[in-house]
């Protein structure tokens, strides 16, 4: 049993609900347990479970399920502590422009990192097959973000703590669960570097048609602000790792360079509205391109 799974069983508020989780890969400190108590409720409350009650996992489903999907994530990994962060709103091209080029930057420089997403986590629901069944494909993800969120964080834990090369695809996310993501990393004594591309939600709209449960004006908004804030908080905490931004309207980063640095132009790529060419296969690319060499 990992260590994280005795004190996510143990740190359960007995005034909470049973679905609430705290302090799974969390250190023996009170701090440390009420730092990942407050990971998971800020989890559900912006991805709250919308599933039956009886599908929703409980608490002491977790530790086996986490079990699993840690020792099948890690087969094969390298480990020199690298993660490589990549962010952006919904629709920015997360999935599709910037993991092909990771993918040629580990291979540049032999890395075999875990792919940490809350996607990859949707088919370890232990009700993956009732939620498919009774409310489709389309839904499937929307149905089990809560559970794909929570897990994240949890295999990101001991994922650090066995020092694996981790490439993590989430949005960032306020600067206090950045906060409790850096602790971690620096415990962890890893090495980070950041690529997102910047982009308006107004562009990003038509991307998402088959996503509109996840994008909202409110929702897209709230990314954004979350984003700057973090990059904010990034350039004063950690003011000398690298970040590569890359906008939609151009083959090679509008920047590459110290984080200190790098607010400005994402704010001012996030607030174009005009509409890129459609050619988002020489987009993918250059970064790719990009990436391998640098």
């Amino acid at each position: 049993m990992f260590e994280s799974d005795r004190k996510l069983e143990s740190s359960v508020d007995e005034r909470s609900d049973t679905s609430s989780i705290g302090g799974a890969g969390a250190t023996d400190s009170s701090s440390g347990v009420a730092e990942l108590k407050k990971v998971v409720s800020y989890m559900k409350a912006h991805w709250p479970s919308k599933v039956k009650k009886e599908w929703q996992v409980a608490v002491e489903e977790y530790p086996a399920i986490l079990e699993k999907v840690v020792s099948e994530f890690s087969a094969g990994a390298t480990f020199n502590r690298r993660l490589i962060r990549v962010a952006g709103i919904s629709g920015s091209g997360k999935t599709t422009q910037i993991l092909p080029a990771v993918e040629a930057y580990s291979a540049a420089r032999e890395l075999k990192p875990v792919l940490v997403a809350a996607r990859r986590f949707v088919k370890y629901h232990p009700h993956y097959a009732e939620i498919m069944d009774y409310y489709g494909e389309a839904d499937v993800r929307k149905m089990t973000d809560e559970f794909a969120t929570i897990m994240l964080f949890l295999c990101m834990s001991e994922l650090v703590k066995m020092g694996c090369d981790i490439v993590l695809d989430v949005t960032l996310l306020d600067p206090e669960m950045e906060g409790i993501l850096l602790k971690m990393l620096k415990n962890g004594k890893y090495e980070m570097m950041l690529l997102m591309v910047a982009v308006s939600p107004a562009v990003t709209e038509k991307f998402l048609a088959g996503r509109a449960w996840r994008h909202t004006a409110e929702t897209e908004a709230e990314f954004v602000r979350a984003t700057s804030k973090a990059l904010k908080f990034y350039a004063e905490v950690m003011p000398e790792e690298r970040v590569v931004i890359w906008s939609v309207y151009d083959l090679l980063p509008v920047y590459d360079g110290k984080m200190a640095g790098c607010l400005e132009t994402f704010e001012e790529y996030s607030m174009r509205t005009d509409m890129p060419s459609p050619d988002d296969n020489e987009r993918r690319e250059a970064k790719i391109k990009y990436l391998a060499r640098h």
